[in-house]
């Protein structure tokens, strides 16, 4: 059985999918991004910026067992870390040496859908097959607790017809908010007791019409974070917590998790241009960037794991970005933990 899974909040979630002309060139790259590549390059000034104090990173891993791809998911439970991956599922006790499961990946295109980590166990809401031109779209909920099997929870659940939305959990319940279909974007949430039966609970949300958004459970409040960032402790009631994360920057396709007492943001991509950056906050409404070590890139799968954050994958270059037409995709694993005199402060604290 699968118990003990830790916070369940890391949405960068989608695989490689082909399109082609504009689309590819535009917001359907990254299915977590929203905005268009131009260059590649980090920019002089974040070039000079410093590791982050008080955190090491550490390369666990150049190349892992699974494909290199983005938009994947990472979970974990009973010590074990799983990467959802859009070719399989693996495993791994360390981060660094993975084995494949014999489960298969129930949802098929994840760069339209996502799994959720929710009671002990994973769900797969929906099935996909195509892309944004052509595809099919059903509301089946799947569900593995042993890692191995997937049991059919409902062939054709209520769950709204949409794609492009992270799910997260808050207050013991799944809930959704926004998201695309084939003609329109939505400003609505829903929520689930058990992911085949879904109640929306309020529509016209004050932030407006929105796909893609990532969520984060912080403090007692749920975040959303697009390029601006919004909080709410009820999912009904929100309030605007910054009009930009970083002003007078457009700021996409990065994972979100909580680690430390604060929010996260890895593999951010600004303005366009792909980065090995991070970005910080203790409040949602202050950032600060940090470069890392890895190599540019967005679409992340990023989870804490063992006190540790891991990343892994991600997507480079492209049609029309500067010194790499050809994209570039990765499996290689990083970890980042506080320094044994960043624990020792925060124990005398």
């Amino acid at each position: 059985m699968l118990k003990k899974f830790s916070t369940p909040f890391n949405y960068n979630n989608m695989r490689k999918f082909k399109l082609t002309g504009w689309l590819i060139i535009c917001g359907y790259l990254l299915a977590s991004c929203s905005g268009q590549m131009q260059g590649n390059t980090i920019n002089p000034a974040f070039s000079k910026q410093p590791l982050l104090t008080g955190y090491e990173w550490k390369e666990l891993t150049k190349k892992a067992s699974f494909p290199e791809s983005y938009n994947f998911q990472l979970f974990a439970g009973n010590d074990t870390l799983w990467a959802f991956h859009s070719e399989g599922n693996w495993y791994s006790l360390n981060g660094k040496d993975w084995n494949k499961s014999q489960l298969t990946n129930s949802i098929s295109n994840l760069a339209f859908l996502d799994y959720v980590q929710f009671n002990n166990a994973i769900l797969g809401l929906g099935h996909f097959e195509g892309n944004i031109e052509k595809f099919k779209l059903t509301t089946v909920i799947n569900k593995t607790t042993d890692m191995k099997t997937w049991s059919v929870l409902s062939e054709k659940s209520n769950l709204p017809e949409r794609f492009f939305y992270h799910p997260f959990v808050f207050n013991n319940k799944l809930c959704i908010v926004g998201g695309s279909n084939a003609t329109d974007q939505f400003s609505d949430i829903w929520n689930s007791d058990d992911g085949v039966n879904w109640i929306k609970r309020a529509d016209n949300l004050p932030f407006g019409k929105r796909d893609r958004s990532q969520f984060v459970v912080f403090n007692n409040k749920i975040f959303m974070l697009n390029n601006d960032v919004w909080s709410s402790t009820d999912g009904l009631n929100w309030n605007k917590e910054t009009d930009g994360i970083v002003d007078g920057e457009n700021i996409f396709g990065y994972a979100a998790v909580v680690y430390g007492d604060r929010i996260w943001l890895l593999g951010c991509n600004r303005n366009g241009k792909f980065k090995s950056e991070i970005l910080v906050s203790d409040d949602g409404k202050k950032w600060t960037a940090q470069r890392a070590p890895w190599s540019p890139r967005g679409g992340i799968a990023a989870y804490v794991f063992k006190g540790k954050i891991i990343m892994t994958g991600g997507k480079y270059g492209g049609p029309g970005i500067e010194g790499q037409t050809e994209f570039v995709y990765s499996n290689d694993v990083w970890s980042l933990e506080k320094t044994p005199s960043t624990e020792n402060a925060l124990a005398i604290k």
